[in-house]
């Protein structure tokens, strides 16, 4: 799981298999708790994602010209110094810097 979108599509996954109305009370049970764990880790892994974010909001907010990792959201440091390099060149261009 890389992205926000592989982690829905997990969680959902999981609701397909909860809805099974084929499954015992035992293989239900089981697969209650193996969702109950994956919620567990996705709830981490959001709140991680979170703190990347707010810490990004700061260094924005008081000018530091730093990027944070996110590779939930895909974001990463390269893609965004290549982001930021070809706006600088655009900007350079156009006698906007």
């Amino acid at each position: 799981m890389s992205q926000i979108q592989d982690l829905n599509k997990c969680l959902f996954d999981r609701l397909d298999v909860l809805n099974n109305s084929d499954l015992t009370e035992d293989q239900l049970n089981r697969e209650i708790a193996k969702t109950d764990a994956i919620v567990k880790v996705s709830d981490a892994i959001l709140k991680n994602a979170q703190l990347a974010l707010k810490a990004q909001e700061l260094f924005d907010e008081y000018g530091m010209n730093r990027t944070v990792d996110i590779p939930l959201l895909g974001i990463s440091n390269e893609g965004l110094a290549q982001e930021n390099k070809q706006l600088r060149k655009a900007l350079k261009q156009k006698g906007l810097s």
